[in-house]
């Protein structure tokens, strides 16, 4: 097994706060990445809208919904 097939296995082993964690110290360090932000497929636009909503969030300023209300309204039923 590779590294990175034991690590996946770790870390979705995780309870579900630690992996919350570590995929936003995963993601702000992407952002931090000069190398990751230059890569021209990525969208600059909807990244600074997903950081701007992560503020949001963290100030309080907006209730995130549930992975269930989400499906809910995007489902169409």
């Amino acid at each position: 097994m590779s590294d990175t097939a034991q690590l996946e296995k770790a870390v979705l082993n995780l309870p579900p706060s630690e992996r919350a964690d570590l995929a936003l110290l995963a993601w702000e360090s992407l952002a931090a990445d000069p190398a990751f932000a230059a890569d021209p497929n990525l969208d600059p636009a909807g990244i600074e809208v997903a950081m701007e909503r992560d503020r949001e969030i963290e100030s309080g300023a907006v209730q995130p919904l549930s992975h269930e209300e989400f499906r809910r309204r995007t489902s169409g039923g």
